[in-house]
């Protein structure tokens, strides 16, 4: 049995990146998922707790991502360089989803509950960066400013791959993850 819930999830987020979220009325959602109307909202109160559902599911599919492509262990340049990395990957694997994610995280549907909680998704990288910032490895930087910063770099390095298909995807993760490790690292090397 297809569980509902994620079956309405993903129905939404096609959707909504073909029409958009504001342009895609929620029977439409139903009835291409194989449910009720009434079903959908058995499983989301409102449309803007289904748009929240899809914003946490693109998150966690990076998270995820993230996660398995980052080394556990070795130098915080070469375990932040996997996640760099990771998340290029997902991107380019999946370009629609980031494409939404990007629209979904600029939406005030989004609310702070469910902001904080993707933040949360990526949880093991905020923790290496506060270890790595505490033994004195890179410069203390405000987390959020610092998240903000890797956040647009690594969407200029993503932009920079769809507008130019030819160019390699590992050589622009790298060089955009050594630009941005040389602004945040007190050593001089990446080790």
């Amino acid at each position: 049995m297809i569980d509902k819930r994620a079956k309405l999830i993903e129905t939404a987020t096609r959707l909504f990146h073909e029409r958009g979220f504001w342009d895609t009325p929620t029977a439409l959602i139903a009835r291409e998922a194989g449910v009720a109307n009434g079903t959908l909202f058995n499983y989301f109160p409102s449309k803007a707790a289904l748009v929240e559902a899809v914003y946490l599911s693109l998150k966690q599919s990076w998270a995820t991502h993230l996660q398995a492509a980052a080394p556990q262990s070795g130098s915080v340049h070469d375990r932040l360089a996997g996640y760099w990395t990771g998340a290029i990957d997902w991107a380019q694997a999946h370009p629609d989803r980031h494409a939404l994610l990007g629209q979904l995280k600029l939406s005030d549907e989004i609310g702070d509950g469910a902001r904080a909680h993707g933040i949360d998704m990526f949880g093991a990288t905020l923790e290496l960066i506060g270890e790595a910032m505490a033994r004195g490895e890179i410069h203390p930087i405000e987390p959020t400013l610092l998240k903000a910063l890797a956040e647009a770099q690594i969407s200029a390095a993503i932009e920079f791959l769809v507008k130019h298909p030819d160019a390699s995807a590992d050589e622009t993760a790298r060089t955009s993850f050594e630009i941005f490790w040389r602004g945040i690292a007190l050593a001089p090397s990446g080790d």
